[in-house]
């Protein structure tokens, strides 16, 4: 799959393509059938399949007092895309003057990216300067052009709509089980592992260590997790935070695995967590962290313990 980090322009790709367009944070359940649909039009019309997103997520740029919490960066959003067997990811830009286009000039850029044969969007799609632009319009304006087009409805599980803000609020609530069924996968925390101050194997806990490039959708604090490395699914448990009794100030991913002392500094892994144990704690002493880690262990190994019997 091509990446393709552009504004709107002309000097694209050769060939003729089905796109769908949209955000994408999460890649989940109903973004994978708008990629499916994608896939089959290739397959049908004999033409190229990609999908059109934005960088940074629009709600970064138009909401910058409220924090954005990402459930997937970028890398790991454009992996799934890759696995899913699209011909390319164009990447657009999102600036405070691009959010400023109107649904006309939107249209004008999307129709010049590549020469289009069919659109295919999402149930709650919109565009343009204030997302004035609706599906409507789009599929007029794409008509006059002779380009296809196609809204697709929402898919819903136990009567819930599948979206990207029903899946931040479950990871914030712990409900682990509920955003697997939302993402067709369970859900983690990717990246390379980070040599830190290793301050894990001075309290006897060594862990690695992730760095997120982004803001997560979990409560900060403890949770009983497995890691992903290469073919190997590790036990363990993990802190997301700042880790406040050494007064840190980068958020972390610091995981504790079990009967493992490797060192696998620059290695990807994934960290799943599984289910959330305690809020993250600033103790009044290295001695009370550390009988509180060993707690913590403690209870992991017993939960994993009862879902293998």
């Amino acid at each position: 799959m091509n990446i393709i980090h552009k504004k709107f322009k002309t000097d694209s790709l050769d060939g003729d393509w089905v796109i769908t367009i949209g955000n994408f944070d999460g890649y989940h359940l109903g973004h994978q059938k708008l990629v499916q649909q994608v896939l089959k039009d290739t397959k049908e019309m004999n033409i190229k399949g990609g999908v059109v997103t934005f960088e940074p997520h629009p709600k970064k740029v138009l909401q910058t007092q409220i924090p954005f919490r990402h459930i997937y960066d970028l890398p790991s959003k454009c992996s799934f895309m890759e696995k899913g067997g699209l011909d390319a990811c164009f990447i657009i830009p999102f600036t405070t003057k691009f959010a400023k286009m109107d649904p006309h000039q939107f249209l004008e850029k999307l129709f010049s990216l590549v020469n289009l044969k069919k659109i295919v969007v999402g149930y709650d799609f919109n565009f343009g300067k204030a997302r004035e632009g609706s599906a409507r319009l789009m599929k007029q304006e794409a008509a006059k052009r002779g380009i296809a087009f196609l809204q697709m409805a929402a898919v819903q599980i136990d009567g819930l709509t599948v979206s990207s803000t029903m899946i931040r609020r479950l990871l914030f609530e712990g409900d682990f089980d509920k955003v697997t069924q939302f993402l067709g996968r369970p859900w983690s925390i990717n990246g390379e592992v980070r040599e830190g101050k290793k301050l894990g194997h001075t309290l006897g806990f060594p862990t690695i260590n992730l760095e997120p490039d982004v803001l997560l959708p979990l409560r900060k604090g403890v949770y009983t997790c497995q890691v992903l490395l290469g073919e190997r699914l590790i036990d363990g448990v993990c802190n997301v935070g700042y880790n406040p009794t050494f007064e840190g100030t980068a958020l972390k991913v610091e995981t504790h695995l079990f009967d493992f002392n490797e060192k696998i500094y620059g290695e990807s892994v994934s960290v799943i967590p599984e289910k959330f144990l305690r809020d993250e704690t600033k103790f009044e002493s290295i001695d009370a962290l550390k009988a509180q880690i060993q707690k913590d262990v403690e209870t992991a190994k017993a939960y994993f313990k009862e879902k293998v019997d």
